[in-house]
Protein backbone atom coordinates (compact mmCIF):
# COMPACT_ATOMS: atom_id res chain seq x y z
CA UNK A 1 0.00 0.00 0.00
CA UNK A 2 2.96 2.33 0.63
CA UNK A 3 4.14 1.45 -2.49
CA UNK A 4 1.24 2.41 -4.45
CA UNK A 5 0.40 5.52 -2.36
CA UNK A 6 4.14 6.85 -3.43
CA UNK A 7 3.16 5.75 -7.00
CA UNK A 8 0.62 8.70 -6.74
CA UNK A 9 2.90 11.28 -6.22
CA UNK A 10 4.47 10.31 -9.99
CA UNK A 11 2.61 11.94 -13.29
CA UNK A 12 3.03 9.83 -16.38
CA UNK A 13 2.29 11.48 -19.50
CA UNK A 14 2.04 10.30 -23.00
CA UNK A 15 4.86 11.92 -24.32
CA UNK A 16 7.03 10.15 -21.71
CA UNK A 17 6.21 7.00 -23.39
CA UNK A 18 7.07 8.30 -26.74
CA UNK A 19 10.18 9.35 -25.54
CA UNK A 20 11.16 6.26 -23.93
CA UNK A 21 10.08 4.21 -27.18
CA UNK A 22 11.88 6.48 -29.09
CA UNK A 23 14.85 5.90 -26.97
CA UNK A 24 14.48 2.00 -27.39
CA UNK A 25 13.97 2.35 -31.34
CA UNK A 26 17.07 4.34 -31.45
CA UNK A 27 19.51 2.46 -29.31
CA UNK A 28 18.62 -1.16 -31.21
CA UNK A 29 19.25 0.92 -34.76
CA UNK A 30 22.48 2.19 -33.58
CA UNK A 31 23.05 -1.02 -31.75
CA UNK A 32 22.51 -3.14 -35.29
CA UNK A 33 24.77 -1.23 -37.44
CA UNK A 34 27.48 -1.07 -34.72
CA UNK A 35 27.10 -5.59 -34.80
CA UNK A 36 27.09 -5.27 -38.19
CA UNK A 37 30.28 -3.61 -38.63
CA UNK A 38 32.20 -4.50 -35.78
CA UNK A 39 31.22 -8.15 -36.65
CA UNK A 40 32.58 -7.37 -40.75
CA UNK A 41 35.86 -5.84 -39.19
CA UNK A 42 36.89 -8.38 -37.12
CA UNK A 43 35.49 -10.84 -39.93
CA UNK A 44 38.15 -9.19 -42.29
CA UNK A 45 41.04 -8.94 -40.06
CA UNK A 46 40.67 -12.57 -39.17
CA UNK A 47 41.10 -13.61 -43.02
CA UNK A 48 43.80 -11.33 -43.33
CA UNK A 49 45.44 -12.58 -40.62
CA UNK A 50 44.64 -16.57 -41.68
CA UNK A 51 46.25 -15.41 -45.14
CA UNK A 52 49.39 -14.34 -43.84
CA UNK A 53 50.01 -16.63 -40.83
CA UNK A 54 48.31 -19.96 -41.67
CA UNK A 55 47.66 -20.51 -45.25
CA UNK A 56 50.66 -19.46 -46.73
CA UNK A 57 52.51 -20.89 -44.31
CA UNK A 58 51.19 -24.15 -44.70
CA UNK A 59 51.69 -24.41 -47.95
CA UNK A 60 55.04 -23.70 -48.35
CA UNK A 61 55.96 -26.07 -45.46
CA UNK A 62 54.11 -28.79 -47.56
CA UNK A 63 56.25 -27.70 -50.59
CA UNK A 64 59.13 -28.10 -48.73
CA UNK A 65 58.51 -31.56 -47.83
CA UNK A 66 58.14 -32.59 -51.51
CA UNK A 67 61.03 -30.70 -52.72
CA UNK A 68 63.42 -32.87 -50.19
CA UNK A 69 61.68 -36.22 -51.29
CA UNK A 70 62.42 -35.11 -55.13
CA UNK A 71 65.79 -33.69 -54.59
CA UNK A 72 67.60 -36.86 -53.98
CA UNK A 73 66.37 -38.33 -57.17
CA UNK A 74 67.53 -35.28 -59.63
CA UNK A 75 71.60 -35.27 -58.21
CA UNK A 76 71.88 -38.92 -57.09
CA UNK A 77 71.29 -42.71 -58.52
CA UNK A 78 67.79 -44.25 -57.16
CA UNK A 79 66.22 -47.58 -57.46
CA UNK A 80 62.78 -48.78 -58.24
CA UNK A 81 62.45 -49.46 -54.40
CA UNK A 82 63.32 -45.95 -53.49
CA UNK A 83 60.54 -44.68 -56.47
CA UNK A 84 57.83 -46.51 -55.45
CA UNK A 85 58.64 -45.45 -51.25
CA UNK A 86 58.73 -42.54 -52.56
CA UNK A 87 55.35 -41.80 -54.61
CA UNK A 88 53.90 -43.45 -51.45
CA UNK A 89 55.26 -40.60 -49.32
CA UNK A 90 53.91 -38.07 -51.42
CA UNK A 91 50.84 -39.93 -52.15
CA UNK A 92 50.51 -39.57 -47.85
CA UNK A 93 51.26 -35.99 -47.91
CA UNK A 94 48.98 -34.99 -50.56
CA UNK A 95 46.69 -37.04 -48.76
CA UNK A 96 47.26 -35.72 -45.36
CA UNK A 97 46.61 -32.03 -46.54
CA UNK A 98 43.29 -33.27 -48.25
CA UNK A 99 41.92 -34.50 -44.66
CA UNK A 100 42.69 -30.91 -43.84
CA UNK A 101 38.87 -29.52 -42.80
CA UNK A 102 39.63 -25.82 -44.64
CA UNK A 103 41.45 -27.60 -47.50
CA UNK A 104 39.14 -28.42 -50.83
CA UNK A 105 41.96 -29.13 -53.22
CA UNK A 106 45.94 -29.52 -53.77
CA UNK A 107 47.33 -30.31 -57.09
CA UNK A 108 51.08 -29.11 -58.38
CA UNK A 109 51.38 -26.78 -61.44
CA UNK A 110 54.10 -26.68 -64.33
CA UNK A 111 54.57 -25.40 -67.83
CA UNK A 112 54.78 -28.44 -70.73
CA UNK A 113 56.22 -25.89 -72.87
CA UNK A 114 52.64 -24.27 -74.00
CA UNK A 115 50.53 -26.35 -71.98
CA UNK A 116 49.83 -25.94 -68.32
CA UNK A 117 50.48 -29.64 -66.34
CA UNK A 118 48.06 -30.05 -63.45
CA UNK A 119 49.35 -33.12 -61.55
CA UNK A 120 47.88 -34.20 -58.21
CA UNK A 121 49.30 -37.55 -57.85
CA UNK A 122 52.81 -39.23 -56.70
CA UNK A 123 53.19 -40.96 -59.48
CA UNK A 124 52.41 -38.29 -62.02
CA UNK A 125 54.56 -35.88 -60.28
CA UNK A 126 57.60 -38.06 -59.75
CA UNK A 127 57.88 -38.78 -63.36
CA UNK A 128 57.38 -35.54 -64.55
CA UNK A 129 59.58 -33.95 -62.18
CA UNK A 130 62.84 -37.04 -62.27
CA UNK A 131 62.15 -37.58 -65.91
CA UNK A 132 59.90 -35.36 -67.75
CA UNK A 133 57.12 -38.02 -68.29
CA UNK A 134 54.19 -36.14 -69.35
CA UNK A 135 51.06 -38.19 -68.08
CA UNK A 136 48.32 -39.03 -70.36
CA UNK A 137 45.80 -36.59 -71.26
CA UNK A 138 42.65 -38.90 -70.23
CA UNK A 139 43.87 -39.28 -66.63
CA UNK A 140 44.85 -35.35 -66.01
CA UNK A 141 42.34 -33.47 -64.19
CA UNK A 142 41.01 -30.39 -65.81
CA UNK A 143 40.83 -27.37 -63.03
CA UNK A 144 40.21 -23.99 -65.62
CA UNK A 145 40.49 -21.21 -62.21
CA UNK A 146 44.03 -23.06 -61.17
CA UNK A 147 44.95 -22.40 -64.58
CA UNK A 148 43.59 -19.12 -64.69
CA UNK A 149 45.13 -18.18 -61.09
CA UNK A 150 48.57 -19.58 -62.00
CA UNK A 151 48.76 -17.39 -65.17
CA UNK A 152 47.90 -14.50 -63.12
CA UNK A 153 50.52 -15.37 -60.89
CA UNK A 154 53.75 -16.72 -62.91
CA UNK A 155 55.49 -13.75 -62.88
CA UNK A 156 55.76 -13.30 -59.18
CA UNK A 157 56.80 -16.99 -59.29
CA UNK A 158 58.98 -17.86 -61.77
CA UNK A 159 60.91 -14.23 -61.47
CA UNK A 160 60.71 -13.25 -58.24
CA UNK A 161 59.84 -16.53 -55.95
CA UNK A 162 57.20 -15.26 -54.21
CA UNK A 163 54.10 -17.19 -52.72
CA UNK A 164 51.40 -15.43 -54.58
CA UNK A 165 47.87 -15.30 -52.80
CA UNK A 166 44.41 -15.26 -55.02
CA UNK A 167 40.94 -14.48 -52.38
CA UNK A 168 37.73 -15.36 -53.75
CA UNK A 169 34.68 -13.56 -52.86
CA UNK A 170 36.60 -12.41 -49.83
CA UNK A 171 36.68 -16.35 -48.40
CA UNK A 172 38.75 -18.58 -49.98
CA UNK A 173 42.35 -18.33 -50.58
CA UNK A 174 44.12 -19.63 -53.82
CA UNK A 175 48.13 -20.15 -52.78
CA UNK A 176 50.52 -20.97 -55.33
CA UNK A 177 53.72 -21.76 -53.78
CA UNK A 178 56.91 -21.84 -56.16
CA UNK A 179 58.18 -25.70 -56.53
CA UNK A 180 62.10 -25.51 -57.06
CA UNK A 181 64.58 -28.17 -58.43
CA UNK A 182 68.50 -27.54 -57.90
CA UNK A 183 67.27 -23.66 -57.61
CA UNK A 184 65.78 -23.41 -59.97
CA UNK A 185 61.87 -23.08 -59.85
CA UNK A 186 59.52 -25.64 -61.99
CA UNK A 187 56.08 -24.97 -61.22
CA UNK A 188 53.98 -24.22 -58.37
CA UNK A 189 52.30 -26.20 -55.56
CA UNK A 190 48.65 -24.83 -55.23
CA UNK A 191 46.43 -25.15 -52.56
CA UNK A 192 42.36 -24.07 -52.56
CA UNK A 193 41.84 -23.09 -48.74
CA UNK A 194 38.00 -22.30 -47.62
CA UNK A 195 38.58 -21.19 -43.57
CA UNK A 196 34.91 -22.07 -41.88
CA UNK A 197 34.23 -18.72 -40.47
CA UNK A 198 30.31 -18.84 -40.49
CA UNK A 199 29.83 -20.57 -37.47
CA UNK A 200 32.32 -17.99 -35.74
CA UNK A 201 29.98 -15.14 -37.33
CA UNK A 202 26.88 -16.51 -36.01
CA UNK A 203 28.80 -16.79 -32.54
CA UNK A 204 29.45 -13.04 -32.94
CA UNK A 205 26.35 -11.94 -34.23
CA UNK A 206 24.56 -13.88 -31.59
CA UNK A 207 26.77 -12.20 -28.86
CA UNK A 208 26.17 -9.02 -30.21
CA UNK A 209 22.54 -9.21 -30.55
CA UNK A 210 22.34 -10.90 -26.66
CA UNK A 211 24.27 -7.67 -25.49
CA UNK A 212 22.58 -5.23 -27.27
CA UNK A 213 19.18 -6.82 -25.86
CA UNK A 214 20.81 -6.52 -22.53
CA UNK A 215 21.58 -2.95 -22.80
CA UNK A 216 18.44 -1.84 -23.89
CA UNK A 217 16.33 -3.44 -21.47
CA UNK A 218 19.02 -1.91 -18.68
CA UNK A 219 17.89 1.29 -20.72
CA UNK A 220 14.65 0.77 -20.27
CA UNK A 221 14.78 0.07 -16.68
CA UNK A 222 17.17 3.09 -16.13
CA UNK A 223 14.61 5.49 -17.52
CA UNK A 224 11.91 3.60 -15.39
CA UNK A 225 13.97 4.15 -12.20
CA UNK A 226 14.91 7.77 -12.91
CA UNK A 227 10.92 8.28 -12.74
CA UNK A 228 10.11 5.55 -10.26
CA UNK A 229 12.60 4.35 -7.69
CA UNK A 230 14.29 7.69 -6.62
CA UNK A 231 13.62 6.91 -3.07
CA UNK A 232 14.65 3.65 -3.29
CA UNK A 233 18.15 4.65 -4.10
CA UNK A 234 19.94 3.41 -0.63
CA UNK A 235 18.16 0.01 -0.73
CA UNK A 236 19.14 -0.67 -4.29
CA UNK A 237 22.95 0.30 -2.96
CA UNK A 238 22.80 -2.04 -0.04
CA UNK A 239 21.48 -4.66 -2.68
CA UNK A 240 24.43 -4.24 -4.78
CA UNK A 241 26.60 -4.27 -1.79
CA UNK A 242 25.35 -7.54 -1.38
CA UNK A 243 25.79 -9.00 -4.84
CA UNK A 244 29.51 -7.64 -4.77
CA UNK A 245 30.22 -9.41 -2.02
CA UNK A 246 28.50 -12.52 -3.37
CA UNK A 247 30.34 -12.25 -6.54
CA UNK A 248 33.85 -11.58 -4.75
CA UNK A 249 33.47 -14.64 -2.46
CA UNK A 250 32.50 -16.77 -5.71
CA UNK A 251 35.60 -15.41 -7.65
CA UNK A 252 37.47 -16.16 -4.04
CA UNK A 253 36.03 -19.58 -3.90
CA UNK A 254 36.90 -20.10 -8.08
CA UNK A 255 40.24 -18.86 -8.00
CA UNK A 256 41.28 -20.98 -4.87
CA UNK A 257 40.13 -24.44 -7.13
CA UNK A 258 41.85 -23.12 -9.77
CA UNK A 259 45.51 -22.45 -7.54
CA UNK A 260 44.52 -26.41 -6.73
CA UNK A 261 44.33 -27.18 -10.04
CA UNK A 262 47.47 -25.85 -10.86
CA UNK A 263 49.21 -27.22 -8.33
CA UNK A 264 47.59 -30.76 -9.19
CA UNK A 265 48.78 -30.17 -12.37
CA UNK A 266 52.58 -29.34 -11.79
CA UNK A 267 52.87 -31.86 -9.77
CA UNK A 268 52.08 -34.42 -12.09
CA UNK A 269 54.02 -32.92 -14.32
CA UNK A 270 56.62 -33.27 -12.11
CA UNK A 271 55.94 -36.82 -11.36
CA UNK A 272 55.89 -37.37 -14.84
CA UNK A 273 60.17 -37.16 -15.33
CA UNK A 274 60.48 -39.14 -12.22
CA UNK A 275 58.17 -42.05 -13.57
CA UNK A 276 59.97 -41.66 -16.50
CA UNK A 277 63.31 -41.98 -15.04
CA UNK A 278 62.37 -45.27 -12.91
CA UNK A 279 60.55 -46.76 -15.98
CA UNK A 280 64.07 -46.46 -17.77
CA UNK A 281 66.26 -47.77 -14.76
CA UNK A 282 63.61 -50.85 -14.73
CA UNK A 283 63.81 -51.36 -18.30
CA UNK A 284 67.85 -51.45 -17.87
CA UNK A 285 67.89 -53.74 -15.53
CA UNK A 286 65.11 -56.28 -16.88
CA UNK A 287 67.44 -56.36 -20.07
CA UNK A 288 70.19 -57.65 -17.60
CA UNK A 289 68.13 -60.19 -16.12
CA UNK A 290 68.52 -63.68 -17.46
CA UNK A 291 65.12 -64.57 -19.37
CA UNK A 292 66.08 -67.94 -21.04
CA UNK A 293 63.06 -69.57 -19.32
CA UNK A 294 60.46 -67.68 -19.71
CA UNK A 295 61.54 -64.96 -22.47
CA UNK A 296 57.14 -63.72 -22.57
CA UNK A 297 57.39 -62.20 -19.02
CA UNK A 298 60.40 -59.43 -20.44
CA UNK A 299 58.40 -59.00 -23.19
CA UNK A 300 55.44 -58.36 -20.97
CA UNK A 301 57.01 -55.90 -18.45
CA UNK A 302 58.04 -54.22 -21.12
CA UNK A 303 55.21 -53.41 -22.56
CA UNK A 304 53.88 -52.92 -19.06
CA UNK A 305 56.21 -50.62 -18.49
CA UNK A 306 55.99 -48.81 -22.02
CA UNK A 307 51.82 -48.11 -21.35
CA UNK A 308 52.50 -46.92 -17.65
CA UNK A 309 55.06 -44.17 -19.32
CA UNK A 310 52.39 -43.15 -22.03
CA UNK A 311 49.64 -43.18 -19.45
CA UNK A 312 51.71 -40.62 -18.02
CA UNK A 313 52.72 -38.76 -20.54
CA UNK A 314 48.73 -38.44 -21.51
CA UNK A 315 47.94 -36.84 -18.13
CA UNK A 316 50.52 -34.21 -18.78
CA UNK A 317 49.69 -33.67 -22.73
CA UNK A 318 46.24 -32.58 -23.48
CA UNK A 319 47.21 -32.20 -27.29
CA UNK A 320 49.91 -34.52 -28.37
CA UNK A 321 52.19 -33.79 -31.50
CA UNK A 322 50.72 -36.11 -34.48
CA UNK A 323 54.48 -37.78 -35.00
CA UNK A 324 54.03 -39.29 -31.75
CA UNK A 325 51.03 -41.06 -32.77
CA UNK A 326 51.12 -41.53 -36.42
CA UNK A 327 54.93 -42.43 -37.63
CA UNK A 328 56.52 -44.17 -40.26
CA UNK A 329 58.64 -45.51 -37.80
CA UNK A 330 55.94 -47.58 -35.69
CA UNK A 331 54.70 -51.05 -37.05
CA UNK A 332 52.29 -52.21 -34.90
CA UNK A 333 50.64 -55.70 -35.48
CA UNK A 334 46.98 -55.35 -34.53
CA UNK A 335 46.92 -59.11 -34.21
CA UNK A 336 49.55 -59.67 -31.73
CA UNK A 337 48.48 -56.28 -29.86
CA UNK A 338 44.69 -57.63 -29.73
CA UNK A 339 46.40 -61.01 -28.48
CA UNK A 340 48.52 -59.14 -26.05
CA UNK A 341 45.37 -57.22 -24.45
CA UNK A 342 43.29 -60.58 -24.12
CA UNK A 343 45.72 -62.72 -22.77
CA UNK A 344 47.57 -60.44 -20.40
CA UNK A 345 44.85 -58.81 -19.18
CA UNK A 346 41.78 -59.24 -19.13
CA UNK A 347 42.54 -63.55 -19.18
CA UNK A 348 44.11 -62.35 -16.30
CA UNK A 349 41.69 -60.16 -14.36
CA UNK A 350 38.14 -62.30 -15.27
CA UNK A 351 38.62 -65.82 -15.20
CA UNK A 352 37.61 -67.43 -18.60
CA UNK A 353 34.78 -70.04 -18.70
CA UNK A 354 32.70 -68.54 -15.31
CA UNK A 355 31.42 -66.02 -16.75
CA UNK A 356 33.20 -64.67 -20.24
CA UNK A 357 34.70 -66.41 -22.71
CA UNK A 358 37.01 -64.79 -25.48
CA UNK A 359 36.47 -65.72 -29.36
CA UNK A 360 39.43 -64.30 -31.01
CA UNK A 361 38.79 -64.27 -35.11
CA UNK A 362 42.10 -62.90 -36.32
CA UNK A 363 43.34 -62.15 -39.99
CA UNK A 364 46.77 -63.37 -40.58
CA UNK A 365 47.09 -61.28 -43.57
CA UNK A 366 46.28 -57.94 -41.89
CA UNK A 367 49.54 -55.66 -42.71
CA UNK A 368 51.23 -53.70 -40.07
CA UNK A 369 50.07 -49.92 -39.57
CA UNK A 370 52.32 -47.15 -38.76
CA UNK A 371 50.27 -45.93 -35.51
CA UNK A 372 52.26 -45.87 -31.91
CA UNK A 373 51.14 -49.06 -30.40
CA UNK A 374 49.93 -47.71 -26.97
CA UNK A 375 47.58 -44.95 -28.57
CA UNK A 376 46.06 -48.21 -30.37
CA UNK A 377 46.25 -50.14 -26.84
CA UNK A 378 43.89 -47.31 -25.85
CA UNK A 379 41.42 -47.95 -28.49
CA UNK A 380 41.21 -51.15 -28.01
CA UNK A 381 40.96 -51.79 -24.59
CA UNK A 382 38.40 -49.59 -23.16
CA UNK A 383 35.82 -51.29 -25.56
CA UNK A 384 36.30 -54.82 -24.61
CA UNK A 385 36.33 -53.59 -21.11
CA UNK A 386 33.24 -52.02 -21.98
CA UNK A 387 31.69 -55.10 -23.21
CA UNK A 388 32.60 -56.91 -19.59
CA UNK A 389 31.56 -54.00 -17.47
CA UNK A 390 27.85 -53.87 -19.04
CA UNK A 391 27.16 -57.75 -19.18
CA UNK A 392 28.00 -58.70 -15.44
CA UNK A 393 24.14 -60.44 -15.32
CA UNK A 394 24.57 -62.64 -17.97
CA UNK A 395 27.11 -65.07 -19.41
CA UNK A 396 28.44 -63.62 -22.64
CA UNK A 397 31.00 -64.54 -25.42
CA UNK A 398 33.03 -61.41 -26.49
CA UNK A 399 34.26 -62.42 -30.22
CA UNK A 400 37.00 -60.09 -31.65
CA UNK A 401 37.46 -59.88 -35.40
CA UNK A 402 39.95 -58.58 -37.67
CA UNK A 403 39.37 -58.34 -41.51
CA UNK A 404 42.01 -56.92 -43.93
CA UNK A 405 40.15 -55.56 -47.43
CA UNK A 406 42.57 -55.91 -49.84
CA UNK A 407 40.38 -53.55 -52.33
CA UNK A 408 39.93 -50.71 -50.13
CA UNK A 409 43.44 -51.29 -48.57
CA UNK A 410 42.15 -51.52 -44.86
CA UNK A 411 41.62 -53.11 -41.53
CA UNK A 412 38.11 -53.71 -40.21
CA UNK A 413 38.58 -54.61 -36.34
CA UNK A 414 35.25 -55.99 -34.56
CA UNK A 415 34.54 -56.34 -31.51
CA UNK A 416 31.14 -57.76 -30.64
CA UNK A 417 29.45 -59.90 -27.67
CA UNK A 418 26.51 -61.23 -26.71
CA UNK A 419 25.19 -59.27 -24.09
CA UNK A 420 22.45 -56.78 -23.57
CA UNK A 421 23.43 -54.73 -26.31
CA UNK A 422 23.20 -50.75 -25.87
CA UNK A 423 20.08 -48.63 -25.66
CA UNK A 424 18.93 -46.65 -28.49
CA UNK A 425 19.36 -43.25 -27.49
CA UNK A 426 22.96 -44.16 -27.07
CA UNK A 427 23.40 -44.81 -30.86
CA UNK A 428 21.89 -41.72 -31.70
CA UNK A 429 23.90 -39.34 -33.67
CA UNK A 430 24.17 -35.51 -32.89
CA UNK A 431 24.50 -32.49 -35.14
CA UNK A 432 28.34 -33.24 -35.23
CA UNK A 433 27.96 -37.04 -36.48
CA UNK A 434 28.94 -38.43 -33.48
CA UNK A 435 26.58 -40.64 -31.73
CA UNK A 436 25.93 -40.21 -28.12
CA UNK A 437 27.90 -43.04 -26.50
CA UNK A 438 31.15 -41.50 -27.66
CA UNK A 439 30.50 -38.28 -25.53
CA UNK A 440 32.41 -37.22 -22.69
CA UNK A 441 30.48 -38.22 -19.07
CA UNK A 442 27.64 -40.32 -21.14
CA UNK A 443 27.42 -43.73 -20.05
CA UNK A 444 25.11 -46.12 -19.91
CA UNK A 445 25.76 -47.30 -15.93
CA UNK A 446 23.09 -46.25 -13.70
CA UNK A 447 24.48 -43.90 -10.88
CA UNK A 448 27.82 -44.50 -11.45
CA UNK A 449 30.62 -41.97 -10.99
CA UNK A 450 33.56 -41.30 -12.94
CA UNK A 451 31.96 -42.80 -15.96
CA UNK A 452 31.55 -42.45 -19.17
CA UNK A 453 35.49 -41.53 -20.30
CA UNK A 454 36.39 -45.03 -22.14
CA UNK A 455 34.11 -44.98 -25.24
CA UNK A 456 35.37 -41.24 -25.33
CA UNK A 457 38.74 -41.68 -24.81
CA UNK A 458 38.62 -44.43 -27.66
CA UNK A 459 36.74 -42.30 -30.13
CA UNK A 460 39.01 -39.26 -29.39
CA UNK A 461 42.07 -41.25 -29.85
CA UNK A 462 40.36 -43.09 -33.52
CA UNK A 463 40.68 -39.60 -34.57
CA UNK A 464 44.27 -38.25 -33.87
CA UNK A 465 45.02 -42.18 -35.43
CA UNK A 466 42.43 -40.92 -38.59
CA UNK A 467 40.39 -44.28 -37.62
CA UNK A 468 36.42 -44.66 -38.03
CA UNK A 469 34.49 -45.83 -34.92
CA UNK A 470 30.65 -46.62 -34.84
CA UNK A 471 28.58 -48.58 -32.71
CA UNK A 472 25.43 -50.19 -33.03
CA UNK A 473 23.35 -53.68 -32.17
CA UNK A 474 22.91 -56.69 -33.58
CA UNK A 475 20.57 -59.83 -33.03
CA UNK A 476 22.77 -61.35 -30.79
CA UNK A 477 23.94 -57.88 -28.41
CA UNK A 478 26.46 -55.15 -29.04
CA UNK A 479 29.35 -54.08 -31.60
CA UNK A 480 31.80 -51.95 -31.93
CA UNK A 481 33.58 -51.62 -35.70
CA UNK A 482 37.19 -49.32 -36.31
CA UNK A 483 37.97 -49.00 -39.78
CA UNK A 484 41.67 -48.60 -39.86
CA UNK A 485 42.97 -47.40 -43.32
CA UNK A 486 46.72 -49.10 -43.80
CA UNK A 487 48.63 -46.75 -45.55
Amino acid sequence: MNFFHKLRDYHFEVYHFIILTIIIILSQVLLSYLNMQSTEDLLNKTMRNYKLETAERQSDFITSSIELFLQKFVEYPYSNNDITESIESIDYLIYQQLLQKNVEDFCMVFYAGEKILILDSGKDILNYVVKKEIPKSETLKKRITVEKYFIAASKDIFNNEEIKTFVENGKTFHVFVPFSIKGEVIGAVYQKITPDVEKMKSIISSSFSYTGAWISAIILFSLLLVFIFTNYVINERDIAKSELFEQKEKQLTQLIETRKEASFARRIYHAQHKVAKIIGFAKEDLQKCPNKDNPEISVRLNKYMNFIGRAIYEMKTITPPIHVIRNASFNTDINDLLNFIVNNIFRRVYKEGDQYKFNMRLDKNCPPIHINEYVAWEIFEPIINNAVDHNKTKKIDIIISTKFESSQNRIIVKIADTGIGIKPEFLEYDKSEVQNIFKEHISTKDGAENAGYGCYIANENCKRCGWLISAGNTKDGAAFTIKIPVN
